[in-house]
């Protein structure tokens, strides 16, 4: 059984960007990397728990994070009862946490 996602509107602007950025590159890596991480939410849907557990918010929910394969990206997210929020398309060397305050 798959579960319902919401994107965080900033997360939806940083992915956009990212898209962008690679397309700008080399025409074709943008889409790709649409892909790539589309196979990864699908993962998620289907295994919200199974991803480790990246780091706990101060309200004790449990955020998780997905690697985008092939990419230095990961999609960092949130399980509440009804969806899973994804917070971020976290850049891996991007500062750790910048996206804390998406939760609320």
């Amino acid at each position: 059984m798959t579960v319902v996602q919401r994107e965080h509107p900033d997360a939806v602007a940083e992915f956009d960007a990212a898209v962008r950025w690679y397309e700008d590159q080399e025409p074709g890596i943008g889409l790709r990397l649409i892909d790539r991480a589309q196979q990864a939410r699908d993962d998620i849907s289907f295994w919200p728990n199974a991803a480790p557990q990246f780091t706990t918010a101060d309200d004790g929910t449990v955020i998780r994070s997905k690697a985008v394969r092939g990419y230095p990206y990961r999609i960092v997210y949130a399980v509440e009862p009804d969806a899973i929020l994804i917070l971020a398309y976290a850049h891996v060397r991007r500062e750790p946490g910048y996206w804390i305050h998406r939760l609320h």
